[in-house]
């Protein structure tokens, strides 16, 4: 068996078709709808003599797993990525018409992230094909709802999906650089009660206006505990919403802030959320009639793979023949489904995916076909490496 059977069973035409077929099948989530499409990929992987297992999520959701097993004498390489897109701006472009133009593929969720979970595909075929002997199992997995809960990753987490795996790739969009980490993301929503009354008398009532002012001024002086990470910088805070108030003649009696906090290695979450209570209990306090509700909207953890990790110099070895450049790893600003699988497992995991960051959620967001070809050929280096020779 050559040493390259897995890299010289890959066929990039196959894999432009794998990627248009995926863009023609509409996953917009809400509501996702990805059962069409998990069930299209199944199909095809089962044809090929991969063994598949369907998961039906209910509501025409599913997830999918592909797996090709090897003898065991090293544990799985997972393949990850999800089905979902976010919906569509205004494009010029049919977002679902997958058409070609000038060396690029347009179409709702090529870079975000299609294109990664389409080449990852291309590479179980070729792998397939190819008839090498795997020592462990090479497995992909596509799943549903990583634009709003990630419901997929959890349901992969939960039913034991990740117990065998030693790796994790997933593809989603850095322009085939490899990532090791990733920024958290803790949403909250912040809810003041007041009184009502006339507005031309307000000191019958409670203002929750200017209640969510004295919050807003202890909030922004207040300082999270943390240690700057040399890939990811500082955590960040966005005051995202802010609505309060019925009438100009009426004493505001609620008031609505949403909080979107971006964490970093290290920092804990309920130590956040702690100390913003901290706030809302000495201002309890300080200012007569101060009522406060918080609720956590999303809590994505940050999440790391140290660099010195011997599957991360792997990769950068792979990377390196495949594309002729070196790499030094960074880190994603956004979360993926690392946020689900990594507090939960020591298993080490990169971000490697042939789309664009900037082109994700935008309107006539495409994917260079070089790119796409490029992280396939990646995507079968590293089964080679990883677990063939």
């Amino acid at each position: 068996m050559s040493k390259e059977a897995v890299t010289g069973a890959v066929q990039e035409a196959a894999t432009i078709r794998i990627l248009q077929k995926m863009v023609q099948t509409n996953t917009v989530n809400p509501p996702g709808n990805e059962k069409q499409l998990a069930q299209w990929i199944a199909d095809e992987l089962a044809r090929a003599g991969i063994d598949v297992e369907f998961r039906d999520m209910g509501d025409n959701r599913a997830n999918v797993i592909g797996r090709i097993k090897g003898t065991g004498e090293r544990k799985a390489l997972l393949f990850d990525g999800h089905l979902d897109t976010v919906p569509p701006g205004k494009w010029t472009e049919d977002p679902w018409g997958g058409i070609i133009k000038e060396g690029r593929l347009y179409g709702l969720g090529t870079s975000d992230m299609k294109g990664g979970l389409a080449a990852m595909m291309q590479v179980l075929l070729a792998v397939k094909a190819s008839g090498v002997v795997l020592k462990g199992d090479l497995i992909l997995a596509a799943s549903i709802d990583e634009e709003t809960d990630s419901l997929g990753a959890w349901d992969l987490l939960k039913s034991g999906g990740l117990d065998d795996v030693g790796a994790i790739v997933i593809g989603e969009p850095n322009y085939n650089e490899i990532t090791i980490c990733e920024k958290g993301a803790l949403w909250l929503k912040v809810t003041l009660h007041g009184k009502t009354a006339h507005g031309a008398m307000p000191e019958k009532g409670i203002n929750a206006i200017v209640h969510m002012n004295a919050f807003l001024n202890e909030l922004l002086a207040c300082q999270f505990a943390y240690e700057e990470n040399p890939l990811l910088g500082k955590p960040t805070m966005n005051i995202a919403t802010l609505h309060g108030g019925l009438k100009t003649n009426v004493v505001p009696d609620q008031c609505e802030l949403t909080l979107d906090i971006r964490t970093v290695p290290g920092q804990s979450h309920a130590a956040i959320l702690d100390q913003l209570q901290g706030i809302c209990r000495k201002l309890q306090q300080d200012v007569p009639g101060f009522s406060a509700q918080i609720e956590v909207i999303s809590d994505r953890a940050p999440v790391e793979t140290k660099g010195t990790d011997p599957f991360v110099a792997l990769c950068r070895s792979v990377h390196e023949k495949v594309t002729g450049r070196t790499t030094a790893p960074n880190g994603f600003m956004c979360y993926t489904d690392a946020a689900v699988f990594l507090p939960h497992t020591d298993i080490p995991l990169i971000v490697y995916g042939p789309g664009e960051q900037h082109m994700a959620h935008q309107p006539d967001e495409y994917i260079e076909l070089d790119r796409l070809h490029e992280a396939t050929r990646f995507y079968a280096e590293l089964v080679q490496t990883y677990l063939v020779d």
